[in-house]
């Protein structure tokens, strides 16, 4: 099962007691917080999640078989996700206990 922003509002909504528009709300704020920083080039931390930070991809050659040539790839910038040591703790865990 995948989890979309709609149900994600809702479970917030009902676990702190606001609206689904307070909520909306406030998941939406957050996300553009996290995107003004990462545009500005800074590394955001949430404690017991991860880590969000953007990396440069670097410029690279591949030979294409088709072509028959060597193409040049310029470099980009993306987002790379690092997740915490207690999170992956936490699936370890859960993985465990689904195996027994």
């Amino acid at each position: 099962m995948i989890m979309n922003k709609r149900e994600l509002t809702k479970k917030v909504a009902e676990r702190s007691g606001h609206t689904q528009a307070t909520s909306a709300l406030i998941i939406n704020t957050f996300i553009s917080c996290i995107l003004e920083s990462l545009e500005a080039g800074e590394k955001v931390t949430i404690q017991d999640f991860g880590t969000l930070a953007v990396k440069q991809q670097k410029t690279r050659e591949r030979f294409n078989l088709i072509t028959k040539k060597v193409e040049k790839y310029d470099s980009y910038d993306y987002i790379k996700f690092i997740t915490s040591k207690s999170l992956k703790n936490k699936q370890k865990a859960r993985s465990l206990e689904a195996k027994k």
